[in-house]
């Protein structure tokens, strides 16, 4: 090692790796290479205290930079050499200092920000000269009689923080030196370069790079280690680093020493491991890459105090963490590192194999902080921190004053209360894991009494809903405003009084058809005035209503009647009333003729709040549906709090606009009602066409809306779109595309995200969207239903740190009463108020620090498609009940958004798989299953391909799903009518392309994507088209003839004119 001593400077020379590697980073091309270098910037601050002489200082400098070639050389093109080099200069430019005085002004401290500031973005706008060989610009701010900040900002392709370290000392000793030091004889930075190329022929080159291809190999599984609290607002654009920081106490860094020195490992070990433990343990990813940012010269001391950029981040796996103790974990991390250690000069940092270890990272420095010469006190103020292209990373800094953990992140990525908690817990971990060293990582508290008292009483604010039902309230308005409109649709309305006067007769005719207090009755009716008058005269009489969607296949409704047995099943005039007769159970028409009474209601008794309200059945992950037994209470609760959280009061017009047989609706519904307000119900064609919505909206003055985020995407895709004054998303997540359109569409929305399972009564929890500043998804919730609580828990039930992903559980008053005929499994006792129940959801979610949720995903395999809740298991059991089918799985694949689509993988007779016995599937299930629940696609496999514990392995499912679409044969465009329909089909289906004669929905089309293909029809062509026609002609080639007919009888000439283009 000391031959590198020996080797001779040279008038130019090339970059080093480290040097390239910071021009990769900045990841622009050879043209523009030099410009984004010059941007980047390294800076010091020194607070100086006594008679500084600044002339003295300035020669300092100066002989500091003639001493040491990484100061003194130009970087610049040079003829017959790609990229920069090292250019020796014969005279050097002066130094270029900056002076300020800030004696007399006021706070120091902010006036001392607010300069370092714009000294950055001024060397953004002039920037450091490389080619000059400037290198360094500093300035120097008096901010009293004696006291001085000296900013040194250095660049980046030329220093890095432990050469900064080392000019400090440097520069003391310049300016009054202090002996025993002799920075002439460091290590010049040329000889490191020619060192570090003699290299990579050497003898240990091939086993050095062997050894990395090795690391890969094993890392190729391996995870970004990113976490449940970071930002969706994340951008791709470098942004300035904040920090958090927190010195450890001096008895934390004595035992830390002491586990070291019982380890045999160094303190940066032990800090080091406590770290990537964290990350394994917040991440739920105990397979995760890390970026170990180290500096070679703390193995070389023919290196130490060598000026130049030596840094470079190593990759780090960190695996098997879960199963270890933190002795084990240290002891195996530091093997690691030593292994990486030995072979670092061959990790191609400038020709990296990916970057996943460039997220989140750890740096370590130590070195002097506070040097005193004769009549000066200096100390070093910031250096800079971990490299910039980590999203996430701990330095800590360990000095003479003792040791400080800072952690530095990307602000778009994470808060500062993120920061703060994270580093919490860092010490929470680092203490407990020093106490015993033997417990399992992942049996670590993070935890402190005082936060795990707050998470276990998770709660919002108590609200006094009284003891009224829903229903009391609505009968109040037809005292109080009469002649109010309650109910309006297609141009008829209900006032509150009329409406009170109907619920009354139909009460009346329900109870002449024998239903009684306590039993459910079933409604087959699409969403009209009939079915809301008939479910509130159910309530009447004391009975429970069971919505039905008429859109579900008859042999589903025939599954729930049979499970609920309702006293009496009630169908629209024009739905199938004969087939849903069953044993038992009397089936009836609508009752639009009944009489008017004209004189006063029956009596009937007053509704108790524990009494059901309505039964809603979901998919069951058990293969049938089950239904969730909901009471008057439980809604009473939900609609209140609603009301009261959102601001419900001021709506005056919603519009419903979806099926009651999901619980969905019911917050328009109710909270219309329950408020006095209009509800205004949607024709089915109004949800199914954008212009058609727009009409509606702006027809019926909507001020209100409760609606799925992607049906609302669709819908939006059209020449003039309108939104109401208050909008409510729930169902599924919100894009950020369609973010983004509500902001440009209407700016001034009042945006909800609402969450909440049909267990706990609609919805418990929301968030109030900015939008100006919640412009990406997922978006969270942070504000809780009164009388409501959450809970995230682990597998043990115990409540999850802060930022870690645990399961969401549901408490409080809005809790269903469980489910009919069925196991209430899913419902169990809570861990912290034994006397109460938890609805476990089986979503996924982390506490964040700045308050509330966010959800990460499911614990299980439940879809939630287009607003949907589907189990598997259901589509599943349906599946293995036809002839030829021996086992199946359904999966929810695609990219995301409208690309999504379920299909099923099949074991089966060739005979059902063939395209005829597909064919016959299909038909079939149209009778078994509702649409949402249908697959677009059926794939044969001879097995299930499963993972090494026994799980299903989804991605070679996704893979085999992938190659299932790739055609041997495409059927090409014949003209630009086809040309069009078919680039139109391919972007919604998210294809590259696809031919005339594919089915639209066989490749994963739905009536969603069909509105957004109308509208584009529409605007493409300039022709007036209805959604049916894509249903009734599915393909291009039949798309693209019917639309010539379409225009043929209407005598336009669209088509044509394109076709002439």
């Amino acid at each position: 090692m000391n031959a590198i001593t020996e080797q001779q400077s040279l008038a130019h020379w090339p970059l080093s790796p480290e040097q390239r590697a910071v021009l990769v980073a900045a990841e622009v091309n050879e043209s523009d290479t030099q410009q984004a270098a010059l941007a980047q910037v390294e800076v010091m601050v020194v607070d100086i205290q006594g008679a500084l002489d600044s002339s003295r200082l300035e020669q300092a400098l100066s002989d500091l930079r003639q001493q040491h070639e990484a100061l003194s050389t130009a970087l610049k093109s040079v003829a017959g050499y790609r990229g920069l080099r090292h250019q020796a200069l014969e005279d050097l430019p002066a130094i270029e200092w900056r002076h300020e005085d800030l004696r007399g002004s006021g706070d120091k401290k902010a006036l001392l920000n607010d300069f370092l500031n714009n000294y950055r973005e001024s060397l953004k706008r002039r920037p450091i000269a490389l080619e000059s060989g400037e290198l360094l610009r500093p300035a120097l701010l008096q901010t009293g009689e004696t006291t001085w900040v000296l900013v040194l900002a250095v660049s980046a392709l030329v220093a890095d923080r432990g050469s900064l370290l080392s000019l400090f000392s440097a520069l003391v000793d310049a300016y009054e030196p202090r002996g025993g030091t002799d920075d002439e004889s460091a290590l010049q930075y040329s000889q490191f370069i020619e060192w570090r190329a003699s290299l990579e022929n050497d003898d240990d080159a091939e086993e050095g790079r062997e050894y990395w291809q090795n690391h890969q190999q094993h890392a190729e599984q391996a995870g970004v280690c990113r976490l449940p609290t970071m930002q969706a607002n994340r951008h791709d654009v470098r942004v300035e680093h904040e920090y958090v920081a927190c010195p450890l106490e001096p008895d934390l860094v004595a035992r830390i020493d002491s586990l070291a020195d019982e380890l045999q490992v160094s303190a940066e070990v032990v800090l080091q491991a406590a770290w990537w433990a964290l990350l394994a343990r917040i991440s739920s990813n105990e397979c995760v890459l890390g970026g170990w940012q180290h500096d070679c010269r703390q193995d070389y001391e023919v290196m130490q105090g060598a000026f130049g950029l030596f840094d470079k981040v190593l990759p780090v796996l960190v695996e098997g963490v879960a199963d270890s103790d933190f002795s084990s974990w240290i002891t195996r991390l530091a093997e690691q590192l030593e292994a990486h250690t030995q072979a670092q000069e061959y990790w191609s940092i400038d020709a990296l194999p990916d970057k996943r270890h460039l997220v989140a990272g750890f740096a370590f420095s130590e070195g002097v902080s506070e040097l005193n010469t004769a009549g000066l006190q200096w100390h070093l103020r910031a250096l800079p921190g971990p490299s910039a292209e980590f999203e996430l990373a701990l330095h800590i800094d360990r000095s003479e004053s003792g040791a400080v953990a800072m952690l530095y992140t990307d602000p778009s990525c994470y808060s500062r209360a993120a920061s703060e908690c994270l580093l919490g817990q860092y010490q929470t971990l680092l203490q407990a894991g020093l106490a015993d060293p033997a417990q399992k990582l992942f049996s670590v508290p993070l935890i402190s009494p005082e936060q795990q008292l707050a998470l276990q009483s998770i709660e919002d604010s108590v609200l006094d809903v009284g003891e009224r039902s829903v229903a009391a309230h609505i009968a109040d308005w037809a005292a109080s405003t009469p002649d109010a409109i309650a109910i309006e649709e297609q141009g008829r309305t209900l006032s509150y009084a009329q409406l009170e006067a109907r619920i009354n007769d139909i009460a009346r005719w329900l109870d002449g058809q024998g239903v009684k207090r306590g039993d459910y009755v079933a409604l087959n009716l699409p969403r009209s005035t009939d079915l809301v008058v008939l479910l509130l005269a159910v309530w009447r009489v004391g009975a429970a209503y069971l919505p039905l969607d008429p859109e579900w296949p008859v042999a589903r409704k025939r599954r729930v009647l049979e499970d609920a047995q309702p006293a009496l099943v009630v169908s629209a005039e024009n739905t199938e009333a004969e087939p849903l007769a069953l044993p038992g159970i009397r089936s009836v028409g609508s009752p639009r003729e009944v009489e008017e009474s004209g004189g006063s209601a029956l009596s009937f008794p007053e509704l108790d709040l524990g009494d059901v309200a309505y039964l809603l059945y979901t998919s069951g992950s058990t293969g049938a549906p089950k239904g969730v037994v909901i009471e008057h209470g439980q809604l009473l609760n939900y609609v209140a709090s609603a009301t009261k959280a959102m601001g419900l009061s001021v709506c005056q017009r919603w519009a419903l606009t979806g099926s009651l047989a999901t619980d969905l609706g019911n917050t328009a519904l109710f909270g219309a009602l329950f408020n006095g307000a209009r509800i205004v119900i949607a024709a089915p064609d109004d949800m199914q066409d954008g212009d058609h919505f727009a009409h509606f909206m702006s027809a019926a003055d909507i001020d209100a809306l409760k609606i799925v985020p992607s049906h609302l995407e669709a819908l939006l895709e059209c020449e003039a779109p309108r939104l109401p004054k208050t909008l409510i998303l729930g169902g599924e997540v919100t894009s950020s595309a369609l973010l983004s359109s509500i902001a440009r569409i209407s700016p001034e929305c009042q945006l909800y995200n609402h969450y909440g399972p049909t267990e706990a009564t609609v919805g418990v929890m929301v968030h109030s969207v900015s939008l100006a500043q919640d412009v990406e998804g997922p978006l969270p919730l942070t504000q809780l239903l009164p009388n409501c609580r959450y809970r995230v828990l682990d597998d043990n039930l115990h409540a999850t740190p802060t930022g870690a992903v645990g399961e969401l559980y549901l408490g409080g008053a809005q809790l269903a009463r469980g489910y009919l005929n069925s196991d209430a499994s899913a419902f169990v006792e809570d861990p912290f108020i034994p006397s109460e129940r938890l609805y476990r959801t089986g979503d996924l979610a982390c506490v964040l620090p700045e308050g509330g949720v966010r959800l990460i995903g499911r614990a299980d395999d439940q879809i939630k498609l287009r607003g949907f809740r589907i189990e598997p298991a259901e589509i599943e059991s349906v599946l293995q009940a036809q002839p030829g089918i021996k086992q199946s799985l359904v999966r929810l694949m695609g990219r995301g958004g409208d690309t999504q689509e379920l299909v099923a993988f099949l074991i089966a007779d060739s005979e059902v798989t063939s395209v005829e016995g597909q064919a016959q599937l299909r038909e079939q299930l149209v009778v078994l299953l509702p649409e949402p629940m249908r697959p677009s696609r059926f794939i044969p496999v001879e097995y299930f391909p499963r993972l090494g514990n026994g799980k299903v392995d989804t991605p070679a499912l996704e893979a085999l799903a992938q190659k299932t679409t790739e055609r041997k044969t495409l059927v090409k465009p014949q003209d630009a009518v086809e040309v069009n329909l078919c680039q139109a089909m391919a972007e919604l289906l998210g294809r590259d392309e696809i031919g005339i004669d594919d089915d639209f929905f066989e490749l994963g089309g739905h009536s969603l994507l069909v509105i957004k293909l109308v509208a584009r029809i529409r605007k493409q062509f300039g022709i007036e088209i209805a959604p049916g026609v894509v249903f009734d002609h599915p393909t291009v080639a039949e798309l693209g003839a019917a639309l010539r007919e379409s225009c043929a009888e209407a005598s336009t000439s669209g088509l044509a004119e394109l076709d002439s283009n």
